[in-house]
């Protein structure tokens, strides 16, 4: 079965990072896992094969029809389910209520949702113990991105106030068919111990925004319309530097300050 460009699907052929993923799950002791893009099922086969409970959602019909061949027996014992849709559409609180706890969400993810993806998925990140996906390289690094460096901006603040969220890994591009242009890399979340209210955060995340779409100009022009409500004596950063200067718990801060 060939790729089918429009859903940017690549195919992992190298088993490691799938016995990398199960190996890490099986230590945060997982019972359910929620697979996002299944493919031919190499992952799956690692996370059945580890014991775990599987639901596994494919946007491609030919591999809903694929794995539920090749897995069967699996679903005959209950133990894997897959779903035809699109995993944004997923009834995500209905799969936590029946599926045995704790909780984990994994995938091999195309780079055309992965930002949609990460805006989805975060929210409900209280609810799992952990997630693993796989992710372009250029992507993952945005994620992970301390501040002071190119990849660092809005998505990285974003994330990192939302997960503890770590490298686990280099995955090179021949470890896939057809070969893409660019290598990927391994993320894991879990869920941060203090976690913010969901109006500051959006007020993080509104006033990142403003000041990584401007990230040459200094913030006392980025952030003008937030700073001119502000006592010049309660801002907590100094307002000559740029965007790419501020740690996430700075952003954060600053939203306090202003709410």
């Amino acid at each position: 079965m060939r790729q089918t460009r429009k859903l940017s699907q690549v195919f992992l052929h190298t088993n490691w990072p799938c016995k990398k993923i199960a190996d890490q799950l099986k230590t945060e002791n997982v019972k359910s896992v929620l697979e996002i893009g299944p493919g031919k099922g190499i992952l799956t086969k690692e996370l059945l094969d580890a014991g775990l409970s599987v639901t596994s959602v494919e946007m491609d019909i030919r591999f809903v029809h694929y794995v539920m061949k090749r897995f069967a027996s699996e679903s005959a014992k209950g133990q894997f389910s897959v779903s035809h849709q699109n995993i944004l559409h997923f009834d995500y609180d209905l799969w936590l209520r029946n599926a045995p706890t704790p909780h984990a969400v994994v995938g091999n993810i195309p780079y055309h949702i992965s930002s949609d993806l990460i805006h989805w998925f975060l929210p409900k990140l209280s609810d799992l113990k952990i997630a693993v996906f796989l992710l372009q390289k250029e992507f993952a690094e945005r994620l992970i991105s301390p501040p002071g460096q190119k990849s660092y901006g809005s998505l990285s603040v974003y994330t990192q106030l939302r997960s503890k969220v770590s490298w686990e890994g280099k995955v090179d591009r021949d470890c896939f068919t057809p070969i893409p242009n660019v290598d990927s890399a391994l993320v894991a979340f879990r869920k941060r111990p203090d976690k913010e209210s969901p109006d500051l955060l959006a007020k993080v995340e509104d006033i990142t925004k403003k000041a990584f779409s401007q990230r040459r100009k200094k913030l006392s022009n980025a952030l003008k319309p937030y700073l001119d409500q502000m006592n010049p004596e309660d801002i907590p950063f100094n307002t000559s530097l740029r965007a790419e200067s501020l740690s996430p718990e700075q952003f954060l801060d600053f939203a306090r300050f202003f709410k």
